[in-house]
């Protein structure tokens, strides 16, 4: 049967009301919450408000961290800056262009900073327009809160100027700087160079973002001869005045393996091996303590574990287990080899033996405020174990003295400070390079610690140069840039730990003049030419340190010595590691064949050496 065309018509409408039917019943029951949504969103406009971001102060209220603020469509928006610009901006991190923290303190405690979002929600008509008078709900931000640091902002300035000019003055790749507080485990200072402005924002290089006195894992050397010597005494294993054979200055074990000191000093007690840095010495004397024993008392101080210092991206360092230990490690150990550790680490190390015995909580942040800047939160000194008597503490702050009135440190005492006496110990160790799987005798980290004053401490402070090119001991690199710290320090009217009278201070004169590194050629014509009356004491072709005469008549005196070895040392029998250990004491290229030890050398033994020297070492398995 055919359908005429008023059929075919009804039929073609009846269809079109069926689809609409079905879309109604879509849209208003299927799909309402999503339409319903949509229809909302079209209608209302909703607005986020971004809260004033809590301030960070030094420990005297000044700003570190501050906002500024501008309008945005009639309301108040708050954007970061950082009045003292490159100040400590390793601690103080970034924030980013969306207002959240990126690196440093801002990093960490972004949460708590950046506060709490407001916003309102506002209606809009067909065409999109706000209606006034018909706004829904919101809710007003709150502010962050305010973080109130350990840091003193003068004491900072101090010590990153210092620290950029040793980096420079030794055209090293890096150095790093930290000043505690013994008592208490307060941060007063920490500073790495080279820096960046944090108020730049741009892409910042990874070694300028870097803290490396959190971040930075190393073979301390002899500046760890402070726990051995403290572990000794400790426990009455080795009497400090016990005499030890210096062997020469070449020690060998007897599985073939050989320990040397860059001089033979003789017989030694344990304050003249401290303050020669005699690495034969300590070595014995970490024989004698006994590998559980030491063991213990270098987890004591804290080495392999991290130190829980309110910063992001701290290190633990590197403790292998006794049962990893070798036939040598423990007595490699007593003078700083095979441990790696952080700067802040040994730095705490120092402060326990500096206030007493105490092992202090290392901390930076002093307290938090409420955005009215009332105290909501305040961190009080934490003692986290005794670790050493204060009898053995005391023997040994004598002992680093010592280091610095005799020993290895003499270019740490100040012709500007004559009546102040400071105390510490040197390290020079090597770096190692992950991707040859050796130590590189080319790569040095020099560093210092000490204490101000020496036998009273109110500051410890450690300086770390990482791979000083004009000179590479850390006596003579981080050891000035420390005494330049501490001489800024006292004359600080506020930071001096004494009620340092300034007119002690002696004025400019003719002999103000810096002589270390010079030749005794070079110091005599510079003397002559300043009108500067100097007197040499000792031996040797170089000035390695300098001391004003107090009564005057000699005006200064210079000590002569060796920068670096001037004669070829017999390497004969050394295991690769220690003849490049021995080498990093001169400024020779050396080159190796073979596995084993070195059976042959070239140049042969006390043959005279020169600056780009090409040594020649064959090494062969024994049998």
């Amino acid at each position: 049967m055919r359908l005429d065309r008023m059929s075919w018509l009804f039929l073609i409408f009846a269809g079109i009301w069926v689809v609409l039917v079905f879309r109604t019943f879509q849209i208003q029951v299927i799909d309402s919450e999503k339409y319903s949504a949509v229809a909302n969103t079209q209608a209302h406009d909703r607005i986020i408000w971004k809260p004033e971001r809590g301030k960070i102060y030094d420990r005297s209220g000044r700003i570190f961290a501050d906002n500024i603020k501008e309008e945005k469509e009639g309301y108040l928006e708050s954007h970061r800056i950082f009045p003292q610009g490159t100040l400590a901006s390793q601690l103080i991190g970034q924030v980013g262009r969306d207002g959240q923290g990126l690196r440093g303190l801002e990093f960490l405690f972004d949460d708590r900073l950046r506060g709490v979002d407001g916003w309102l929600q506002r209606v809009k008509d067909s065409h999109r327009r706000i209606q006034p008078g018909l706004e829904s709900e919101g809710r007003e931000p709150v502010p962050g809160m305010n973080l109130v640091l350990t840091i003193d902002r003068d004491m900072q300035e101090i010590v990153e100027n210092a620290l950029r000019d040793g980096v420079e003055t030794y055209e090293a790749e890096s150095g790093s700087a930290v000043v505690v507080d013994p008592h208490t485990g307060e941060i007063l200072a920490m500073a790495s160079y080279p820096t960046y402005d944090p108020n730049v924002k741009s892409i910042v290089g990874l070694r300028a973002n870097r803290n490396d006195i959190i971040s930075f894992s190393f073979e301390p050397g002899s500046i760890f001869k402070l726990v051995t010597a403290s572990a000794a005494i400790e426990d009455h294993l080795v009497d400090p005045e016990k005499r030890f054979s210096g062997e020469g200055g070449r020690w060998t074990l007897p599985n073939g393996d050989v320990i040397r000191d860059t001089h033979d000093h003789g017989e030694m007690n344990m304050t003249e091996a401290m303050t020669y840095s005699s690495n034969i010495v300590f070595a014995k004397i970490a024989d004698e303590i006994g590998s559980e024993n030491f063991f213990r008392f270098v987890r004591s101080y804290g080495f392999g574990s991290k130190t829980l210092v309110e910063l992001p991206g701290e290190e633990s360092g590197m403790l292998k287990p006794i049962y990893a230990w070798s036939g040598r490690t423990l007595k490699t150990m007593g003078f700083g080899h095979e441990i790696m550790v952080t700067p802040l680490q040994m730095v705490m190390a120092f402060a326990a033996v500096a206030n007493g015995g105490k092992l202090m909580q290392p901390t930076i942040v002093r307290e938090w405020q409420n955005p009215n800047g009332s105290v909501v939160e305040k961190n009080e000194p934490i003692e986290v174990r005794r670790v050493v008597s204060e009898k053995t503490a005391a023997t040994v702050r004598h002992m680093l003295r010592e280091v610095v009135d005799k020993g290895t440190a003499k270019s740490v005492v100040s012709k500007n400070l004559p009546n102040i006496e400071f105390g510490g110990k040197t390290g020079t160790a090597e770096k190692y390079n992950q991707e040859l799987k050796r130590y590189d005798h080319t790569k040095q980290v020099a560093s210092f610690i000490g204490f101000a004053p020496a036998l009273n401490p109110r500051y410890v402070c450690m300086v770390l140069i990482d791979d000083p090119k004009t000179m590479t001991v850390g006596g003579l690199t981080a050891g000035p840039v420390f005494r330049n710290i501490m001489e800024g320090i006292y004359y600080h009217p506020s930071l001096s730990p004494l009620p340092y009278n300034l007119s002690r201070v002696s004025p400019k004169n003719s002999c103000e003049i810096d002589f270390v590194g010079l030749s005794k050629t070079d110091a005599k014509s510079l003397s002559l030419s300043k009108n500067c009356n100097v007197t040499f004491e000792q031996e040797g072709t170089v000035v390695v340190s300098q001391k004003i005469d107090l009564t005057n008549r000699n005006g200064v005196q210079l000590v002569l010595g060796e920068l670096m070895q001037s004669k070829m040392p017999d390497l004969k029998g050394l295991s690769l590691r220690d003849a490049l250990d021995v080498m990093g004491n001169s400024r020779v290229s050396v080159e190796y064949s073979g596995k084993g030890r070195v059976a042959e050398q070239s140049p042969e033994p006390d043959s005279p050496l020169s600056r780009g020297q090409i040594c020649k070492l064959v090494l062969k398995e024994r049998g």
